[in-house]
């Protein structure tokens, strides 16, 4: 399955979604799907690279082992991202209103088949 026919299954499966996105962890976009701009995904992918190293140092300095997964929900939307590899992030973003849960479980199923193309 290539990566944009999982982005596309991503946003298809989860009411509420408009976009997914690969990020690397620099903040460079791999690939996105995006059916609908709630927020600028240039912004989105240069603060989500602060976001991951300011995320992986808390949770090594609380001793909580490695970040898999983490969530902001704001007013406008919610981002959702999870690890790929060490060097790579799926990250999901839904209207307010949108299953947040079924994101996290969307996420969790979908990542494992697409880690081993990188």
């Amino acid at each position: 399955m290539s990566f944009s026919e999982t982005l596309r299954e991503a946003v298809e499966r989860v009411d509420g979604a408009v976009a997914a996105i690969i990020l690397a962890s620099d903040g460079i976009p791999v690939e996105e799907h995006v059916t609908e701009r709630l927020i600028d995904f240039t912004d989105l992918s240069a603060e989500a690279s602060t976001l991951i190293k300011d995320i992986e140092l808390a949770s090594e300095e609380l001793q909580l082992g490695e970040a898999r997964e983490f969530a902001l929900i704001s007013e406008r939307c919610g981002i959702f991202l999870r690890k790929i590899t060490e060097e790579y992030y799926f990250a999901l973003v839904l209207r307010p209103e949108g299953n947040f849960g079924k994101a996290r479980f969307i996420l969790r199923t979908l990542v494992p088949r697409i880690e081993n193309e990188f």
